[in-house]
């Protein structure tokens, strides 16, 4: 394994370049910088107040905890924790771990971002499951693929888009998220905030049963809408109404809240208890009880376990049809060796004709070696139209250069008959 280690200072920046493999990062208490890795190429460049590193493999790198840090490239997967200075990520190729940070800003990852403790976050695009616990500050993300976790953020919290299921609980701040699939909610509403959350089919929201909020609520049919507090009641067949929970005051929160099929607003928490019951699809429904919610263990596996065998089915099929477009295109060649036969034979019998001395004038098609009778003696017999193999054939021969557009043309009409 080599190894370097390098005084550096707590205001040095940190450039990590590119790395071919997975990158380990942790801050520590000493003024100096050490890098680890199996690979054979490990470049080290120090400046006056920076430093660029690059490696063709996995990379474990220390350094101080307040160190600026920027990584452009991670072919693999990315593991940092334990440090305070402002963070920045470029590409992830794998999934991403992040612990005990100060400020991130994150571009784009490949697969699952699992986050706790962390400062400030801005991140573009997460293609896998998303999960947060503890944020000390503004978190925005513009795009989850997957399903996405969030819990206990001490500021505003805004999501884009997430492409599933999407559970939220005690955010400090005002909530504007959007989700294709289910929504849960576990909130306290702040006086002054505004919370936009729109659900693609089912939304649940627990509020505590002193809470004070004007609710905008939409759902996905007349009587989807449910309230459960006591003295609400909802017009007959309300698919948008306003409520006001709690008393009127002219700086209450509100919330804008938007289903696609069931809309459940409620105080009770065996509502949390029975939310499978409810659709919210994100595991067995046992997670939306008081107790934290947790990812299970095993999550990234299952999801990993489904796209493999999603693959593996694709690939199946492609096999199939690559079989099945060889045997149709095997038949096709053979039909068109068939005919250039036939047609050879024609040309020598033509030629056996003229020796002979008969009258009438012959009209030959060349093709490469082929020379055709397209004006046969005798009985002309109803040829098959051509099929859609053989015309494919053709224009594989015409692809390969095999013979040329006019030979292609003639070899068609041959077929035909004509």
């Amino acid at each position: 394994m080599k190894q370097q280690t390098v005084p550096v200072s707590p205001n040095t920046k940190v450039l990590v370049q590119e790395v071919r493999g997975d990158l380990r990062v942790a801050g520590w208490d000493r003024n100096e910088l050490m890098v680890k890795t199996d690979g054979s190429d490990l470049d080290l460049v120090t400046g006056a107040d920076s430093l660029t590193i690059s490696c063709d493999e996995d990379v474990i790198l220390y350094l101080p905890r307040a160190t600026r840090l920027q990584v452009e490239n991670v072919h693999g997967d990315a593991s940092l924790q334990a440090l305070t200075g402002p963070v920045t990520l470029g590409t992830i190729s794998g999934d991403l771990t992040m612990k005990d940070l100060g400020p991130v800003t994150l571009g784009t990852v490949s697969g699952d971002a699992s986050l706790r403790n962390i400062g400030t976050l801005n991140a573009e695009n997460i293609s896998g499951d998303f999960a947060l616990r503890g944020g000390h500050g503004v978190c925005a993300v513009a795009d989850i693929g997957g399903d996405a976790s969030i819990r206990d953020i001490d500021g505003v919290l805004t999501i884009e888009q997430v492409g599933s299921d999407l559970y939220v609980r005690n955010v400090h701040g005002a909530v504007n998220v959007n989700a294709g699939a289910d929504v849960a909610l576990y909130l306290e509403p702040l006086p002054g905030q505004t919370y936009d959350i729109t659900a693609g089919d089912d939304l649940i929201l627990r509020l505590s049963p002193d809470a004070s909020v004007k609710l905008h609520l939409t759902g996905g049919s007349p009587d989807s809408i449910q309230v459960d507090f006591p003295g609400v009641e909802l017009p007959e067949d309300c698919s948008g109404c306003e409520v006001v929970i709690g008393s009127f005051a002219d700086n209450m929160a509100e919330m804008l809240l938007t289903a696609g099929d069931d809309l459940l607003v409620t105080s009770q928490a065996d509502s949390w208890e029975s939310a499978a019951d409810f659709g919210v699809g994100m595991r067995d429904g046992s997670e939306w009880n008081m107790p934290p919610f947790e990812l299970p263990d095993d999550f990234s596996e299952h999801i990993n376990r489904r796209v493999q065998a999603a693959m593996e089915r694709a690939h199946s099929h492609l096999e199939a049809a690559n079989r099945r477009a060889e045997a149709a295109g095997n038949r096709a060649s053979i039909k068109i060796e068939a005919a250039m036969r036939r047609a050879e034979a024609k040309a020598r019998a033509a030629e056996v004709r003229a020796r002979r001395g008969q009258a009438h004038i012959q009209a030959h098609i060349g093709v490469g070696r082929w020379n055709w009778d397209i004006n046969p003696h005798g009985p002309v017999q109803a040829a098959a139209p051509v099929s859609d193999d053989e015309r494919l054939a053709v224009l594989k021969m015409l692809q390969e250069k095999k013979i040329t557009l006019e030979e292609a043309e003639k070899l068609l009409a041959a077929l035909e008959g004509k």
